[in-house]
């Protein structure tokens, strides 16, 4: 909810996966069963890699359209 409430305030874009994730987080707390490291490490791992990822499949078909075109 933390990081939603902050890119909304701060007028920044969020994706279905933050609001996913969270709401994952926040459900698994709600519960009782407390947070998964496994589960936190994997959303981690998917918001920092996120945009690396994106800029190389970018970069990558920029190139090989640039060749065909």
């Amino acid at each position: 909810m933390g990081t939603i409430f902050t890119a909304d305030s701060l007028g920044l874009p969020v994706s279905t996966t933050h609001i996913l994730s969270s709401g994952v987080a926040g459900t698994m707390v709600a519960n009782g069963s407390g947070l998964q490291m496994s589960t936190v490490r994997n959303l981690l791992m998917a918001w920092v890699l996120t945009l690396p990822v994106s800029i190389a499949l970018s970069f990558t078909l920029f190139v090989i359209l640039r060749h065909l075109i």
